[in-house]
C-alpha cells in the first residue's frame, strides 16, 4: 500500500472511530440533564393534576345529573301509568306493609337507627341492600342500582357501598314541614285544605313543573329514608341539607324531567338551622308555592 493509500485509510478509521463516539455518548445523559428532566415532570404535574381533579369532579357532577334525570323519568312514568298520581316518598308502613308500598325508594339511606325511626326492618331495608331499591315503586321503571348512586358518594357500611344517594322533595306526596297555617302527609289528604302551600299529589297539581324539584342528590350528612324535607318557615330550619360532593354546585332534578346544577349562593358551612340563608331560601322557592 502507498502512503496515499495509508493516509486515506486512517482518515476512514478516524472518522469512524468518531462517529462512533458521538453516537456512544448520546445514549446516556448526566447528572445534571436527568435532574431537568425530572423538574419537568414534576412542573408538568402540578399543573395538569388539579385541572385533572377538576374534569373528574365535573365527569361525576354529569353522572349525577343523569341519574337524576333518569329517576324523575321513572317518577313521570309512574304517573302517567296511575291516573297522574305521583309517587310517595312518605317512608312509613301501616297496617301489614313494613314500609309504604307507594314511596319511590323506600328503606334507609343511611345507618338504621333501631331505635329510633323506623325506615323499614333490618337487614331487608338496609342502606347497602339492592332489596330496599326493588321495593321501590319505580323500581320496574330502572331496574338498574346504580342509578340511584352519585359516582361521588364513597359512603360504606360494613364494607359494603351505600347504595342511594338522592331524596324526594317532600311536599311532593311525602309530608309538609312548618306550613303557616296547617300540616298534612301522605296519609291525611283530608287535611290539605289547611295548608297555605301546596302539598303536591297529583301532577296537575304542579302548575310550573320546570320550577319545582323532584329529586336532590342529598349530603351525606342529612340523609336518611326518601325524602328531602323543605321547611318553609321564616327564618328556615331545614335539617336536610344538599350535598357537598361536587364542590361550588349540588345537583337536582325538576317535576317537568330536567336536572341541572345549581350553583351555591354561600358556602355549604353556613346551612344552619335559624338563619336567612339564601341557599335554604332557594330551596323554598323550588319545593312548593302558594296554593
Amino acid at each position: 500500500m502507498d502512503s496515499t493509500g495509508m493516509l486515506m485509510g486512517i482518515g476512514t478509521a478516524n472518522r469512524r472511530g468518531r462517529g462512533a463516539h458521538r453516537v456512544s455518548g448520546m445514549n446516556g445523559f448526566t447528572l445534571i440533564e436527568l435532574l431537568v428532566v425530572i423538574a419537568v415532570i414534576a412542573i408538568l404535574a402540578a399543573i395538569l393534576l388539579p385541572v385533572l381533579s377538576k374534569a373528574r369532579t365535573r365527569g361525576q357532577a354529569i353522572a349525577c345529573i343523569s341519574n337524576l334525570r333518569h329517576l324523575t323519568t321513572a317518577c313521570k312514568l309512574y304517573a302517567g301509568d296511575n291516573n297522574g298520581e305521583l309517587v310517595s316518598c312518605w317512608p312509613s308502613g301501616w297496617g301489614n306493609y313494613p314500609v309504604n308500598p307507594y314511596s319511590w325508594c323506600p328503606g334507609w339511606a343511611c345507618m338504621a337507627d333501631l331505635g329510633g325511626d323506623d325506615y323499614g326492618p333490618s337487614p331487608e331495608f338496609d342502606c347497602t341492600n339492592i332489596y330496599s331499591l326493588e321495593q321501590g315503586a319505580i323500581w320496574q321503571y330502572i331496574k338498574q342500582p346504580g342509578i340511584y348512586h352519585c359516582p361521588s358518594d364513597n359512603r360504606t357500611m360494613g364494607g359494603w357501598p351505600v347504595l342511594r344517594s338522592y331524596s324526594m322533595n317532600s311536599w311532593m306526596a311525602g309530608r309538609t314541614e312548618d306550613d303557616p297555617t296547617g300540616y298534612s302527609d301522605y296519609t291525611t289528604p283530608g287535611q290539605d285544605s289547611t295548608l297555605t302551600y301546596t302539598f303536591f299529589r297529583k301532577e296537575n297539581q304542579i302548575r310550573q313543573p320546570s320550577q319545582i324539584f323532584c329529586l336532590i342528590d342529598e349530603d351525606a350528612s342529612t340523609i336518611n329514608d326518601a325524602m328531602f324535607v323543605t321547611d318553609m318557615s321564616t327564618p328556615n330550619e331545614i335539617g336536610d341539607r344538599p350535598s357537598t360532593r361536587h364542590g361550588s354546585v349540588y345537583p337536582l332534578s325538576f317535576a317537568d324531567g330536567h336536572a341541572q346544577a345549581i350553583r351555591w349562593k354561600d358556602s355549604p358551612s353556613d346551612w344552619v338551622d335559624h338563619d336567612l340563608e339564601p341557599d335554604c331560601q332557594t330551596l323554598q322557592t323550588m319545593a312548593t308555592a302558594p296554593k
